[in-house]
């Protein structure tokens, strides 16, 4: 018909459909040397193109002359059908199933993608599941194969796994070896064998090792809404400030950005419980080890638990000494799963005292933070992963607290009552004793010490 090609167009599922300028189409599959034309559904002078959505749908997108845009579903899969009934063309299986639901995953440290594919087949015909990868080798892979026959059919079922087995713990270049182990990997899972005529020849998909954008935590209990205060301003005195300022820190809380603070009594420990999410939701609790520091810089808090009593061996990290390790860094960068290391082997750190308050808190260890009993005051804290195998991202969060209690001061007439009775006390004593020393010196002045001896008559 003397015209050329403009479009080629291949799908997730094997499928290839090429569009003339004509809005003439053929379709073919993936492997398939012939194609077939298939029904005419468009005009032949609009112009239009193909488009795909996340589930592999396809659809027409039409352009009109005036610049508007409009979209149509395209049944691929029954014009496809129909097209090769006529044609008395056959499958060579019977169904081919899978688990996998998207075109699109996304694989982090400790997380496992499971998924199964199915095929069944009369049994004289010999097939198999082939399963082949496009990317970087940093996926590690397990496959377990079951067979079954029923009746002259026969079913075939690969269950598979996808993983990580990197130890990112303690080495030498962290964010060197994490940029090694992540990528993008393609898969390609179909039968050995197929034609035309089979709905789902084959599946393919995207595995993206590495973090999930959408993925964040926050501390449970803690929202931007229903605030008792939501923008409000307070003091720190300089003495509860690390970095030793000549004045006060005037501070303003926003809620939007720091959440609605918890109030306690700052007799009560507090022990922060992670949650992570992403945009289907909650996902799991955090169990892992984490760390927690002062945004505005305080530091009249501590820990209930010391470095001996949690089994260190070396003295462990503590904001302290990572700071002092890393000047060049903000202090939110000075500590992170980037430089962890565990204090419970003598090869790891040095000796020094273990007496310190332990500083990395998880949900399991019973690490609870603790707040001076002689102030009341306003935390705002943020809290980092610190465990280097829990995920590429770097997940952080901010929450806040404000502690209150009652401070107890000396009662100026109870401290009067107290100094008057001591010091009635002490003149009794002083009295008492002045006349008992009168005692035992008047006695030693009038009666001799010894008796004299007297002399015995001659008889």
């Amino acid at each position: 018909n003397n015209t050329n090609l403009a479009l080629f167009f291949p799908d997730y599922f094997g499928n290839i459909v090429i569009k003339m300028e004509n809005n003439i189409m053929f379709y073919s599959k993936v492997n398939i040397k012939d194609a077939i034309q298939l029904h005419s559904w468009i005009n032949k002078t609009i112009n239009s193109f193909f488009g795909l959505d996340i589930a592999g749908q396809l659809y027409f997108v039409y352009v009109f002359e005036d610049g508007t845009l409009e979209t149509q579903q395209y049944p691929l899969k029954l014009e496809a059908q129909s097209l090769t009934f006529q044609a008395s063309e056959e499958c060579p299986y019977v169904a081919f199933h899978t688990s996998l639901t998207r075109v699109f995953y996304f694989l982090d440290k400790r997380e496992v993608l499971p998924f199964w594919v199915q095929m069944t087949y009369p049994e004289n015909v010999g097939l198999h599941i082939i399963l082949e990868s496009y990317g970087p080798k940093i996926i590690k892979e397990k496959r377990k194969f079951t067979f079954e026959i029923i009746l002259g059919q026969c079913t075939k079922t690969m269950i598979s796994t996808f993983s990580q087995a990197v130890n990112y713990e303690a080495v030498g270049d962290y964010f060197k070896l994490q940029d090694q182990t992540s990528g993008l990997v393609l898969y390609n899972v179909q039968p050995s064998r197929y034609s035309k005529a089979c709905i789902t020849p084959k599946k393919v998909f995207q595995v993206a090792v590495g973090c999930n954008s959408k993925k964040y935590i926050a501390v449970k209990g803690f929202s931007k809404k229903g605030c008792l205060r939501h923008n409000f301003s307070y003091v720190i005195e300089n003495s509860y400030l690390s970095h030793y300022p000549s004045s006060q820190q005037l501070v303003a809380h926003v809620a939007k950005k720091f959440r609605c603070p918890i109030v306690l009594e700052f007799s009560m420990t507090f022990l922060p419980h992670q949650q992570k999410f992403d945009d289907n939701g909650y996902v799991e609790d955090v169990t892992v080890n984490f760390i927690v520091w002062e945004i505005h810089g305080r530091d009249d808090y501590s820990f209930n638990t010391t470095m001996r009593k949690h089994g260190c061996l070396n003295e462990a990290q503590t904001w302290k000494s990572m700071t002092e390790l890393n000047k060049h860094l903000p202090l939110e960068k000075a500590w992170g799963p980037e430089n962890y290391k565990h204090c419970f082997s003598y090869a790891i750190g040095k000796p020094g005292d273990l007496n310190q308050p332990y500083e990395i808190i998880n949900k399991s260890n019973y690490n609870h933070i603790i707040w001076p009993l002689d102030h009341s005051g306003m935390y705002v804290f943020g809290v980092k992963i610190l465990d280097p195998n829990y995920s590429f991202c770097n997940l952080t969060a901010i929450f806040a607290i404000e502690t209150f209690g009652l401070i107890t001061r000396p009662n100026g007439y109870l401290v009067a009552s107290f100094l008057f009775l001591l010091m009635l006390l002490f003149f009794s004593i002083l009295v008492l004793s002045y006349f008992q020393y009168m005692k035992i010196y008047r006695q030693y002045i009038y009666e001799p010490l010894h008796e004299p001896e007297r002399k015995q008559k001659k008889t």
